[in-house]
């Protein structure tokens, strides 16, 4: 079983965001919201852990003493020494003594660095202050993580491919081991998103480059928008895109169970109340296309093997035969094909989207 259990409180809304959380709360709130959470984790049942994800919001938003209080519960959990722990931070929020502990109870970071540059950061309505920014990013580089991440946004109004090239290599030079590199979208709900337009012609170059300058550092390319040194792949995200089983624990959190998609209110105040979750009923047949259509974003895309390993799988050869189908809808050009593996070309990657609505 994967885990994802969602921090829904920030310190204001960016303004690209259309993700759930809530800028402005209380104390009584958090601690309402880490009272549940503790229970809901506590309360599951026995399953091997896989991985654990805690995201938001911003997770590290919470106080010393409710860090301590949540990875309490989480050792229920009961992962092995091995297991994939990620969190997800905020480069304004962190301190020395919040790193020192998460360095004890999580291997994997995530740093939302948005940009390198001020006024970038600024245009995307991110509050984070240069200062702030480079010692958060000190303090991570010195704690000496298993593996951290860096969050890019290109296509920024106002950002050149030479500008973009220069955040990569800062990137890079900090020595983590990951680069999620996300193509800014004006998503429904987000504070600035009549504002925020990407640059579409240099989007593309954008995407080029990322793939070019960071290889040149022993980052690859493993999906559309994350590279990352051999080994050091985010392991929850690949078990999700393949399908793999997840508990999702907190507003908006999302789950699965091998057939149907679980997603709890997006409100805190319901999910206080136990507002029943939404439940994404299709068939099996739609999902199985969804999943096979979702990690067809990555690099190894899908062999026999992996594919049996799908919930509710079926045949190999059914999948190739929907390959063909989504051809003729799209162009053979998207697609890299043998009996053992298919994969989208590096053109069929950009056209993801479109041939993910011929499939699903």
């Amino acid at each position: 079983m994967n885990y994802y259990i969602h921090i829904p409180f920030c310190n204001g809304k960016c303004g690209y965001c259309a993700f759930y959380s809530e800028g402005c709360f209380t104390p009584q709130m958090v601690e309402m919201w880490l009272d549940k959470c503790c229970r809901k984790i506590t309360g599951l049942p026995p399953a091997e852990c896989e991985t654990i994800y805690i995201g938001g919001g911003t997770p590290t938003i919470l106080t010393l003493p409710q860090l301590e209080r949540l990875f309490d519960a989480v050792s229920a959990l009961r992962p092995a020494a091995e297991t994939e722990i990620s969190i997800e931070a905020n480069p304004e929020t962190l301190t020395e003594e919040k790193i020192s502990f998460l360095r004890e109870h999580v291997n994997r970071i995530s740093i939302g660095v948005q940009s390198f540059s001020e006024n970038l950061r600024r245009t995307l309505g991110r509050k984070c202050s240069q200062t702030a920014l480079e010692n958060a990013l000190k303090l991570v580089k010195k704690a000496r993580f298993p593996h951290w991440n860096i969050d890019l946004i290109y296509a920024i109004p106002g950002q050149t491919p030479e500008m973009w090239q220069s955040e990569l290599q800062q990137a890079a030079n900090l020595g983590c081991d990951h680069v999620s590199c996300y193509n800014l979208t004006p998503e429904e709900g987000a504070r600035l998103a009549a504002e925020l337009i990407p640059d579409e012609e240099n989007s593309v170059i954008m995407w080029e480059l990322a793939q070019n300058t960071l290889s040149s550092y022993g980052i690859k390319r493993y999906e559309i928008s994350n590279y990352a040194r051999p080994g050091s792949e985010c392991h929850h995200n690949c078990n999700v895109w393949q399908g793999g089983l997840l508990t999702g624990i907190g507003p908006a959190a999302a789950g699965f169970d091998g057939r149907r998609r679980i997603i709890q209110p997006d409100s805190l105040t319901e999910w206080l109340n136990d507002a029943p979750p939404f439940i994404d009923e299709i068939s099996v047949e739609e999902r199985r296309n969804e999943i096979f259509a979702v990690n067809l974003r990555t690099v190894d895309g899908w062999t026999p093997e992996k594919w049996e390993k799908v919930p509710n799988a079926d045949s190999w050869e059914e999948r190739q035969r929907i390959i063909r189908e989504t051809i003729a809808q799209t162009s053979e050009k998207f697609f890299d094909i043998s009996p053992e593996r298919i994969t989208l070309s590096p053109d069929g990657s950009l056209f993801w989207n479109t041939i993910a609505e011929s499939m699903i």
